[in-house]
């Protein structure tokens, strides 16, 4: 009887049970749908990341020697004594000379190179991931956000199947998934959530964005406008608009791309790609825009790679190589071969249980990665406190371009050397130097890595680092004006020329700063 009562209250609860799943079970499929990405989006991710890494190193190569060997401004023993956290995890620190950066710079090339074919992806990608470390770590002066995003993002692709389509290794399987949903995917597509939304919160702290001011101070700063953006100022009301229309997309962030999907979602991606290359056109921030384009790529549903597909000439999908054209490279993997041989001498339940420990550390490390960006992201945001075990990770999670306000003046440095008859001269140019503002002063920088290390020059000079970077800096410099000029170079000295921004329209007067002397 006992048993019989318990039946009819277990009855009655299991049908509630079942009525409720039945009722979650459409919710469960929507939430599911949200970090659903097509494996085409992911092939475009990787074919993205690898050009990235190739650009990188293509810009990075004109200063390669003054930024990465002994004989440069950056020496390995200024490296070791200034980013001690980053001693042991540089290949590139190994050695100092020109040749042995060249070749690590080669190497990486050729894996980057790799990893947009597809061939042995995720292999060819966490060896692409580990060159770019090391070669940030040997030089963390020239790094500024969009080189930190671009390692995180990275890392997060590499938890998804970047090489289920369009790649060497989707022609050696000779199959492919349209979709995939995991861990590994939601991490990829909150990443850039947490910068937008983390970014909207950081201005808001301050008080010109959400008046809508600060993107006319953003570019009335001569060091960071190029091209297009050197004309912006002279129409202040579409600024204000634009200014608008960026904080409304960052504030927004998670309503437009992660609670829509299909074509809305597409519609919603495409808005924000727009933007980037707007970025492009106009300031001079690195990879950011690069970057920022790549992970808004996942966002793109079927719809769009269906539309892109149908645009696409018949004659060249024709063209594109197929598993028949490249039968060489067609067959299963080295590793997967071995594998087979191992399953025919009797190892099978040992491969089955390595294969499904992969399967499970991938998921493992996939979890990790989404909550510690939640983690992360939230607590820097909102400033609360994470134990000591944690906190160093906290800027990880530190999105702040611009924000909370853009800064209201600029720089650019000059090196003036002293000869032996009294005479001043511009150490590395004609001529003497003044205060006179450059016509266009992003051009006094070959690259915004040249940029963001004259800016730790300054910090150096001040204090910071112990001067280490800065005395490095000058004693560079001056071998290099000797190299110009001769032996009558006595002395040089770097000044720095702070210029407020001309907000209003009118140039205040130009400050000059010694940030170092040294004696040649």
């Amino acid at each position: 009887m006992g048993v019989a009562s318990r039946l009819e209250r277990v009855g009655p609860d299991a049908e509630r049970y079942r009525r409720l799943l039945g009722h979650l079970e459409p919710v469960g499929r929507r939430v599911r749908s949200r970090f659903e990405v097509d494996t085409r989006a992911l092939a475009a991710v990787r074919i993205s990341f690898g050009l990235i890494l190739l650009v990188d190193l293509l810009v990075r190569w004109g200063n390669i020697e003054q930024f990465y060997t002994d004989d440069g401004a950056y020496p390995i023993e200024a490296y070791e004594a200034t980013y001690s956290q980053f001693t042991g995890l540089s290949v590139h620190a190994l050695s100092g000379e020109l040749w042995f950066q060249q070749l690590l710079f080669g190497i990486a090339g050729l894996f980057a190179l790799a990893f947009v074919l597809g061939y042995r992806t995720r292999l060819v990608g966490f060896v692409s991931l580990g060159l770019l470390l090391s070669l940030q770590a040997r030089n963390p002066a020239v790094l500024n956000g969009g080189d930190k995003l671009l390692r995180v993002l990275l890392f997060l692709a590499l938890l998804t199947p970047l090489g289920e389509r369009w790649s060497v290794d989707a022609l050696r399987r000779g199959s492919a998934r349209a979709s995939v949903v995991g861990f590994g995917t939601a991490a990829l597509l909150i990443q850039p959530l947490m910068v937008f939304s983390q970014n909207a919160v950081l201005k808001h702290q301050g008080n010109t964005w959400y008046e809508g001011e600060a993107l006319q101070i953003a570019m009335s700063n001569d060091v960071m406008t190029i091209f297009l953006g050197n004309h912006l100022t002279a129409y202040p009301t579409l600024l204000e608009a634009m200014n608008w229309a960026w904080v409304g997309l960052l504030a927004g962030s998670v309503l437009f791309l992660l609670v829509t999907d299909g074509r809305v979602r597409a519609a919603f991606a495409l808005v924000y790609v727009g933007a980037f290359a707007g970025m492009l056109l106009t300031m001079s921030v690195g990879l950011f825009p690069l970057v920022l384009t790549t992970a808004l790529l996942p966002f793109l549903t079927p719809p769009f790679w269906d539309a892109l597909r149908r645009l696409v000439p018949t004659g060249l999908l024709e063209r594109l190589p197929s598993r028949a054209r490249l039968e060489s490279i067609a067959g299963r993997p080295l590793e997967r071969r071995a594998f087979d041989a191992l399953e025919q001498r009797g190892y099978e339940s040992k491969l089955s249980f390595v294969r499904a420990y992969c399967r499970s550390l991938l998921t493992v490390v996939s979890v990790l990665a989404l909550v510690s960006i939640l983690l992360y992201g939230t607590a820097y945001v909102t400033d609360h406190d994470l134990p000591d075990e944690l906190e160093t990770s906290v800027d990880q999670q530190q999105w702040g371009l611009y924000a909370p306000n853009p800064t209201e003046g600029y720089s650019w440095y000059a090196v003036e050397a002293q000869l032996e008859s009294g005479e001043e001269v511009d150490a590395f140019g004609n001529g003497t130097i003044t205060d006179d503002r450059p016509p266009d002063a992003s051009k006094e920088y070959d690259t915004f890595r040249e940029r963001k290390f004259m800016q730790t020059v300054w910090a150096s000079g001040n204090g910071d680092t112990d001067g280490i970077i800065a005395v490095d800096y000058a004693e560079w410099a001056c071998e290099q004006a000797i190299d110009r000029r001769g032996d009558s170079v006595e002395s040089i000295t770097v000044h720095r020329f702070y210029q407020p921004s001309p907000i209003d329209g009118e140039y205040e007067e130009t400050g000059r700063f010694t940030v170092v002397e040294q004696a040649c």
